[in-house]
This record gives C-alpha cells, sequence and structure tokens, in this order.
C-alpha cells in the first residue's frame, strides 16, 4: 500500500495566492491537536480528534508546522500542495506553502479503525459517508458539474476577490451532486485532499449530513504559476 509522504519546503514560505477556504469555526479543518495532524469529527457526545495515521509523512509534516507555528490549521489541496494559513496574519489573510504530500490520506478512527480519503469506501453519489464533514477545500458546483472556488486576499487598499473555475465541466459530478441534493441545481462541496468529493445536507431536524458526490482527477486541479508569491519571513 502506498504510504503518506511529505516533501517540506525550506523557510522563507513562499506566499500562496490561490484556492483557499476560511476556517469554520475553530474545529474544521486539518488541525494539530497534540502534536499529530488530523481533524476533530463530530459524533453524538460531541467531537473526537480522527490524527492521520502515523508514518514518516506525517511526522515530517508535524516537524516543520511545529518549528514554525507550534500548531494551527493546514489546507492539503488535492494536487498535493501543502498551504498554511499564518495565524498572526489572520487578519489579513496571510497563506504561505510549507510543501507537498503524496499518497493515501488516512485517518485514525477512536474506536481502532481507519478512513482512507483516498478509498472512502464503496460509496455510490448520494451514498451517505460517516467521514469528516469540515476537511477539503470548499468549492461551489455548477450544474454542468464544473467547480468553482472562491478566495481573497489582501492588498494596499483591503482585499481583492477572486472567483475562479478550478475544475471544467463533469456530467459524472453534476450526476452525483444531483442525487445527493435533488432539489438543487448547485451548491457548495467540499474537494478534499485526495481528489474526492462531499456535501453536506440539512435535514428536516436541522441536523446536517454528509454525502458523496464523485471524485476529481486531482491532476486535473486548476494551478497558475503565479499563485506563487515572493518569500514571506515567518
Amino acid at each position: 500500500m502506498t504510504t503518506f509522504t511529505f516533501q517540506a519546503l525550506a523557510s522563507p514560505f513562499l506566499r500562496w495566492w490561490g484556492p483557499y477556504s476560511p476556517s469554520r469555526g475553530d474545529h474544521s479543518g486539518f488541525r494539530f491537536h497534540h502534536n499529530r495532524p488530523g481533524t476533530w469529527v463530530g459524533n453524538q457526545y460531541g467531537q473526537e480528534f480522527w490524527p492521520i495515521v502515523d508514518s514518516p509523512g506525517a511526522r515530517a509534516l508535524t516537524a516543520v508546522v511545529q518549528d514554525h507555528w507550534s500548531g494551527g490549521r493546514i489546507l492539503l489541496l488535492p494536487n498535493g500542495l501543502v498551504i498554511k494559513p499564518l495565524q498572526h496574519d489572520d487578519e489579513v489573510s496571510v497563506r504561505v506553502i510549507i510543501g507537498f504530500f503524496s499518497g493515501p490520506v488516512v485517518l485514525e478512527q477512536p474506536g481502532g479503525g481507519v478512513f482512507d480519503l483516498s478509498n472512502p469506501g464503496t460509496l455510490a453519489p448520494g451514498s451517505l459517508s460517516f467521514g469528516p464533514k469540515t476537511i477539503g477545500i470548499e468549492c461551489n458546483i455548477q450544474a454542468d458539474g464544473s467547480l468553482d472556488s472562491s478566495w481573497y486576499f489582501p492588498t494596499t487598499w483591503g482585499r481583492d476577490e477572486v472567483q475562479m473555475q478550478v475544475c471544467g465541466p463533469d456530467t459524472q459530478m453534476a450526476q452525483g451532486f444531483k442525487k445527493a441534493r435533488p432539489a438543487s441545481w448547485g451548491g457548495r462541496v467540499r474537494v478534499t485532499a485526495n481528489g474526492h468529493v462531499f456535501t453536506n445536507r440539512k435535514e428536516w431536524d436541522g441536523t446536517w449530513i454528509s454525502l458523496y458526490v464523485g471524485r476529481i482527477v486531482p491532476e486535473s486541479w486548476r494551478f497558475q504559476p503565479e499563485w506563487i508569491g515572493k518569500e514571506y519571513m515567518t
């Protein structure tokens, strides 16, 4: 089985001006807890932490984050980039590229099982997923199955907002979203580290469930060289 690997970049790190999702609370996305990267997952009792399975790659990722920031949030893009939002610059949303990952992102479940983001089970489009509900980069899926991403970055006069298509039209993705959310022609989805796409749907009782949509080819994720900026001193 291919394992998770991580190649760190050297400091000073390069600024990231490309697609990005802001934090939605203190327990969203990938974060560090007890010096391990992972994500918080809700259950009937509250929140439990699912760390990335221990490996040289996971330890290398921990080392670079702990050395420079002592923890915080990271974003694993489907094309392998690892982005770090700088906590002390949250107001101006400075982000840097700290390295590259490859291989499956596998999470340890408290009960002893694992959840593999590269192979989240035999899920058909529209199927209920019991995995994390907050990881991945947020996008808006269009009626043709294309994915748009919106983000902003600071300027001298405030901030600029960007909206851009990051994946082109995909009939299977469009059909998968309709199976997950039949009443919608488009809406928010999350593209996870290994390319699988999920959407959250609010139920009649006010609870939120995570539903499978489909998978993009990670290599199809848009990348522009100008999204990499000059070095940022941490």
